[in-house]
């Protein structure tokens, strides 16, 4: 569904999409829309488009407003919905944790676990490929090792025989981050 959204939203940024032409609902590029018109005060503004999923519910709203030039889904900035789309093994929190259910605020906790069960929080600014960079570049595996560990013997609840094998879930666990990053669109 990412690259869908991302599609359908370049085509309404490059003025591409003609949401006249959907008004009841129709496929576009093998997906279920219907559009609706976006009205202020003075006038019309922008639509509305309704995505739907492959089994025909409803998935999401993007919408276009052109007098703000601003484009939303789910009454949040595009570029960060799509990003969460790719999060999607991470469960997610706002900074209060309470949880996030379909979109993607500013300042937010991903919580994971890594291969072998540590349950990793990843506090983010922005839900940005930049930031999970960052935290990705940041990680001091060492450091994270050494917390768990006291002259070489496992603190309370660490899973590990060995310091080894947790330096390795450790890697293990940033590669896979790493993967996640790289197809983040933004």
């Amino acid at each position: 569904m990412e690259k869908y959204l991302k599609r359908l939203c370049k085509a309404i940024l490059e003025n591409r999409f003609n949401d006249e032409n959907y008004r009841r609902r129709d496929l576009w590029y093998g997906r279920e829309i219907e559009t609706q018109p976006l009205f202020c005060s003075y006038g019309l503004i922008g639509f509305t488009v309704s995505v739907y999923d492959l089994n025909g519910s409803h998935f999401c709203d993007v919408e276009w407003d052109g007098d703000l030039g601003k484009l939303t889904i789910d009454e949040e900035p595009w570029k960060d919905y799509i990003n969460i789309l790719f999060l999607e093994d991470f469960d997610i929190y706002k900074r209060n944790h309470e949880p996030v259910w379909s979109y993607a605020p500013r300042s937010v906790e991903f919580e994971c676990y890594t291969d072998g069960g540590e349950d990793m929080f990843i506090g983010l600014e922005e839900p940005t490929k930049e930031k999970l960079q960052e935290y990705i570049d940041n990680f001091d595996i060492n450091e994270n090792v050494s917390m768990w560990w006291q002259d070489g013997r496992p603190g309370k609840g660490v899973p590990f025989d060995s310091m080894k094998e947790h330096y390795e879930d450790y890697e293990a666990y940033l590669k896979w981050l790493q993967k996640i990053c790289n197809k983040m669109p933004f």
